[in-house]
């Protein structure tokens, strides 16, 4: 078990990083940015981040990123920052969380949610069934270190995280890790 008060002395002692907090909506990325955030780590949201660059655009009413812009945004602190969003990688980031949901499950939290009608939770569903994060991150970042967390039934091991962010260069590469990523499809998984 990691101690996390080391854990944090480390980060900290280390060239600050930015770790990208990513996945499907409904995997538990807020929650966990939470959790880090109760454990002294620095979180900015995606949303912030896309203010600062002025990426936030109006369309039908509604708020949305300008994706292209945020690879400027730039985390002016000391010490690691995670970006929680599921759009946080298409920042400059060093590092990667991707947590995962099982479709079945993710459909149950989405349709609990204000907002999400059935045509947007079934393309959230369909985008974590195919995977479509890691479409992304092959194309963004593959030489990047990340960590991917099945979220479906488990409780997150904040230690674990708190490891990758002091040492994210134990984790294997996108490029390294795609093959053995989760496969729902592979797994009987379906939509």
């Amino acid at each position: 078990m990691f101690n996390s008060s080391c854990l944090l002395v480390e980060m900290k002692r280390m060239c600050p990083k930015i770790v990208a907090l990513t996945g499907s909506p409904g995997t538990g990325k807020s929650t966990l940015a939470a959790q880090l955030e109760r454990k002294g780590v620095q979180v900015v949201t995606v949303e912030a981040a896309a203010q600062q660059v002025d990426a936030l655009i109006q369309h039908e009413g509604s708020q949305e990123i300008e994706t292209s812009k945020l690879e400027a945004w730039t985390w002016p602190g000391s010490e690691t920052c995670v970006i929680d969003g599921h759009l946080s990688h298409y920042c400059s980031i060093d590092a990667i969380i991707v947590l995962r949901c099982n479709p079945s499950k993710l459909r149950q939290r989405l349709s609990k949610r204000e907002g999400y009608g059935p045509e947007k939770i079934e393309s959230n569903v369909e985008w974590e069934l195919l995977a479509g994060v890691w479409s992304e991150l092959i194309v963004l970042h593959p030489k990047a270190k990340v960590l991917e967390i099945n979220t479906t039934n488990q409780e997150i091991q904040i230690e674990s995280i708190l490891g990758f962010l002091a040492n994210p260069d134990v984790a294997e590469s996108v490029e390294n890790s795609i093959e053995d990523s989760i496969d729902w499809i592979s797994n009987g998984i379906t939509a």
